[in-house]
């Protein structure tokens, strides 16, 4: 039986006008390296169209498609989501979260 990976979702919302960009990795493993955390949460950055001035919350969430579980983290202002450091440990602690879910090792299609 040949299983689908659907792979994990990373999403950032903008609570301000509830706009929502993401995308989708088939090797969620790739988000564990700093630069590339970094750099999926700048191209989410640029996706926004409007930058939420005016200080509502942003909210970064990680999907695991395969099962469904999701975990977020809010941040009050997108600069300080922007910060490297912060992005990069984000990203891996909402991943290692999603993956400490996961159960069962023959259903994780997703490359662990």
């Amino acid at each position: 039986m040949t299983v689908e990976n659907k792979g994990y979702s990373l999403a950032l919302s903008n609570g301000g006008n509830n706009q929502i960009v993401e995308k989708i990795y088939l090797k969620p493993m790739a988000l564990y390296v700093p630069e590339v955390a970094v750099d999926a949460i700048t191209e989410l950055t640029h996706q926004l169209k409007d930058k939420n001035i005016s200080g509502e919350k942003f909210t970064l969430t990680v999907t695991n498609k395969n099962n469904g579980v999701s975990v977020n983290k809010h941040f009050s202002t997108l600069s300080e989501l922007e910060d490297p450091a912060v992005s990069a440990d984000a990203v891996k602690e909402l991943v290692y979260i999603v993956r400490g879910y996961e159960t069962d090792e023959e259903s994780n299609v997703c490359g662990w």
